[in-house]
């Protein structure tokens, strides 16, 4: 049997330090998962893990931050100018729609895996403005929301920016890149 020193001078064994370990964790503990149109198959596996790791009374946020449409689209436009109010307003909502579809995906999967495992987590699925900045974006939405874990998938084939970023700009959070899904 092993023994852990802790922080006040306290020495446990194993069992003891596991035990207590995971009841510090999960003292209502606010968790807070990146969603991402590009890595639908990386933010689905996020969502699972953060049920699997939810204890009774923790609160999961499913959060998109779309990016903003990029000013090229409007310059291939033949005449931008030739453009009605219709238009410029059906872009602008463009990325939010994408990402209230996507929600309903992650919505689905989450619902099968909290049936699967017995557990009745509360999951709030908010969909931002678009953001130019998602990386710092999702940093701040941590703070905002009062999260102490990020989880979110690796990105696209396992190789997004936004997760390195997170994890070395991240102050005060636990950040969790969930590569499950991955081989």
């Amino acid at each position: 049997s092993a023994v852990f020193f802790l922080p006040l001078g306290e020495t446990v064994h194993c069992e003891r330090a596991v035990t207590m370990f995971s009841s510090r964790i999960a003292l209502s503990t606010k968790m807070l998962v990146g969603v991402s149109i590009k890595d639908i198959q990386g933010a689905t596996a996020a969502v699972r893990k953060a049920i699997h790791l939810a204890q009774p009374g923790d609160k999961i946020v499913a959060l998109n931050i779309p990016k903003l449409v990029p000013e090229m689209m409007l310059s291939s436009m033949n005449d931008p100018g030739d453009a009605t109010e219709e238009t410029f307003a059906a872009l602008a909502n463009l990325p939010s729609r994408a990402g209230t579809n996507m929600q309903a995906q992650i919505k689905e999967a989450a619902e099968k895996e909290m049936q699967k495992l017995g557990k009745e987590i509360s999951i709030d699925y908010k969909v931002t403005q678009p953001s130019g900045d998602v990386k710092s974006g999702i940093l701040q939405a941590c703070k905002a929301e009062g999260a102490s874990m990020l989880l979110i998938g690796p990105g696209v084939g396992g190789n997004g920016s936004i997760p390195p970023f997170c994890v070395s700009h991240a102050k005060g959070i636990t950040v969790c890149i969930v590569r499950d899904h991955l081989e």
